[in-house]
C-alpha cells in the first residue's frame, strides 16, 4: 500500500512539473475547491478542527494564484487579484464563523473561474495545434517554396 501512495505522489508531482502554465492554474483551482469542499463536510460533520485545516489549504491555494498575478498586466490582473481576495475572505469567514454558507459561496465562485480557465487553456490549446494543410496545385502535389 505505500507503494502504490508513493507513486502516485511522484506521479502528481510530474504532473505539476510537467504541466501547463494554464493546466497549473486549472490544477491549483482544483485544489482550492477540494479543500474547501472538505472543510464543509467537516463543519457539516461537526468537525470545526478539521474544517480549520483544510480552509487554511484552500487559503494557501488562492494565496499562490494571488502572488503569480502579474500587477504590471493591467485590469485584468487588479480584477483577478480582488477576486482572490474576496475568495479568501470568504474563506476566513467561514473559519472564524464556523458556517457552511460562506464556503459554499466561494466553491461556486471558484468553480465557475475554473471553468472559465479550462475552456479559455482549451481553446487556446485547439488553436495551437490546429494544423494548416500544405497547399495543393491543381495537380495534386504540393506547393513548395523554392526561394528560400
Amino acid at each position: 500500500m505505500e507503494s502504490q501512495a508513493s507513486f502516485s505522489k511522484a506521479y502528481r508531482r510530474i504532473d505539476v512539473e510537467t504541466a501547463s502554465q494554464g493546466r497549473l492554474i486549472v490544477m491549483l483551482f482544483n485544489g482550492a475547491i477540494t479543500q474547501a469542499v472538505e472543510a464543509q463536510r467537516q463543519l457539516e460533520a461537526g468537525n470545526g478542527t478539521g474544517a480549520h485545516k483544510y480552509l487554511i489549504q484552500a487559503q494557501e491555494i488562492i494565496a499562490e494564484l494571488r502572488s503569480a498575478l502579474n500587477m504590471d498586466a493591467g485590469e485584468v490582473a487588479h480584477n483577478l487579484d480582488r477576486s482572490y481576495e474576496y475568495f479568501n475572505h470568504l474563506l476566513v469567514t467561514a473559519n472564524i464563523k464556523k458556517k457552511t454558507d460562506p464556503i459554499e459561496e466561494c466553491v461556486n465562485l471558484m468553480t465557475s473561474m475554473r471553468d472559465t480557465w479550462q475552456e479559455l487553456f482549451s481553446s487556446i490549446e485547439r488553436e495551437e495545434t490546429v494544423e494548416i494543410p500544405p497547399a495543393i496545385n491543381k495537380h495534386g502535389a504540393s506547393i513548395m517554396n523554392l526561394e528560400g
